[in-house]
């Protein structure tokens, strides 16, 4: 068994100034609010009570360890959630009922002002555990596809065990802010597709990003995978959408185009983009949508063997930043 804080007591402070201010405002909505709080802190407790991923129960010849868990993801189909450990899966749902929670929160400011003095730490709290799931879905992702003997594979599958094991105290890894970072800045960075200068050119010219990615480009940037991979992301575009642009522009000897043109070109509809059609949601839901749509095609096109990028950016950008770990 291990402890699950529910809510740290910044949350917990932060939760009693929402239910005070909502009191005030609709008492039926500051009693909803109490009673998913409670509700988290039960959860919690059971998340907290299921067998722990390390302990060895004696089952079988070999002991249970980090090591022998690490194959058993690498070989066993950890997408799958059928293989997924029950703690685990209860973690997540915690997880995701308490990231609802937030999103609540969120909704009920927006009608209404009674929030707004709390919205910054709400969203604090919101983008926090939703790096965390994509972080777990990154993680999940690079195992599985990982032959189990690679230098960073114990490192991972330690990562992603306290993750599963202590939750409300797993923080987004260090890729969080950078992806973020370019993600925000994207629609200043590349203007327009086609331009002389390449995307990862485009981005070595920038001083609006961290020290880390221009290291990133300088090492991996000459790579097919990279560049394509940092297409998709930049652009909301798939790879083979980006190859049916470039095939179209060739023939109507279109030099450049805007993201808007290139939709008009490719016949597309909103729901077409990578990120979804809403722009109205917040901007890590669409980076997060992005990054599951672009996960689900690496994976096709590895399974199929098809040409396109096989991992996501955050991918390769993870297992750069770990091998600048493991080289230090």
């Amino acid at each position: 068994m291990s402890n699950i804080i529910a809510f740290t007591e910044q949350e917990l402070s932060l939760l009693a100034n929402c239910r005070e201010l909502l009191f005030a405002f609709d008492a039926d909505l500051a009693s909803l609010l109490e009673g998913r709080v409670k509700d988290l802190g039960m959860l919690a407790g059971i998340v907290g009570r299921s067998a722990s991923l390390t302990t060895d129960l004696g089952f079988s010849d070999t002991a249970r360890s980090v090591e022998t868990l690490a194959a058993k993801l690498a070989n066993q189909g950890i997408e799958e959630v059928v293989n997924l450990p029950a703690k685990a899966s209860l973690g997540r749902s915690y997880m995701v009922s308490k990231l609802h929670l937030y999103g609540f929160l969120l909704k009920v400011g927006q009608k209404n002002e009674c929030l707004a003095s709390q919205k910054e730490e709400i969203l604090v709290c919101y983008y926090g555990i939703l790096f965390s799931l994509m972080a777990e879905d990154l993680y999940i992702s690079i195992i599985s596809d990982s032959l189990g003997n690679e230098s960073w594979t114990r490192r991972a599958t330690r990562d992603l065990v306290v993750m599963w094991e202590q939750r409300s105290n797993a923080q987004a890894p260090s890729f969080a802010p950078l992806v973020q970072q370019l993600w925000d800045v994207r629609h200043t960075l590349v203007p327009v597709l086609g331009t002389l200068l390449g995307t990862v050119e485009l981005l070595q010219l920038s001083f609006r990003l961290p020290r880390l990615w221009h290291e990133f480009l300088q090492a991996r940037g000459r790579d097919e995978e990279v560049a394509y991979a940092l297409n998709e992301f930049l652009f909301s575009l798939s790879f083979e959408q980006l190859k049916n642009l470039q095939g179209i522009m060739e023939e109507k000897q279109v030099m450049a185009v805007s993201r808007e043109e290139a939709h008009q070109l490719l016949s597309l509809r909103s729901n077409h983009l990578l990120e979804g059609s809403n722009e109205d949601d917040l901007p890590a839901i669409r980076l997060y949508r992005s990054f599951l749509r672009r996960n689900a095609l690496a994976r096709l096109r590895r399974d199929s063997d098809r040409p396109g990028p096989r991992r996501t950016l955050e991918q390769l950008l993870l297992l750069y930043l770990w091998s600048m770990d493991a080289a230090n």
